[in-house]
């Protein structure tokens, strides 16, 4: 079964659903912030919590919360690894489960 998204529509819940529950991050000279929001209702199927990241203030692309390929992103500070960015922000979204 195939299931279509209106894309402006998730991209807007995205960036305007509110936050259920948030902490930060502390890297050498950067600062993340994880939060949890509710994606599910805005979108019409019901509760379904959602991660997003922001760097710095900055929201980060939608599945930041991990980095799963070799190759280094463009938004990923120098200073920061990805063991260091996959263990920090895991452990980040743990400690806010609702």
């Amino acid at each position: 079964m195939q299931y279509f998204i209106n894309m402006t529509k998730a991209d807007q819940v995205i960036r305007t659903a509110p936050a259920i529950n948030s902490t930060s991050v502390a890297f050498k000279q950067d600062e993340a912030r994880v939060e949890l929001f509710d994606y599910g209702t805005p979108m019409g199927w019901g509760y379904d919590v959602r991660t997003r990241v922001f760097l710095n203030g900055v929201a980060l692309p939608f599945g930041a919360e991990q980095i799963h390929q070799r190759k280094r992103p463009e938004w990923l500070p120098n200073a920061v690894t990805i063991t260091e960015w996959n263990r920090a922000v895991k452990s980040a979204v743990q400690t806010i489960q609702p």
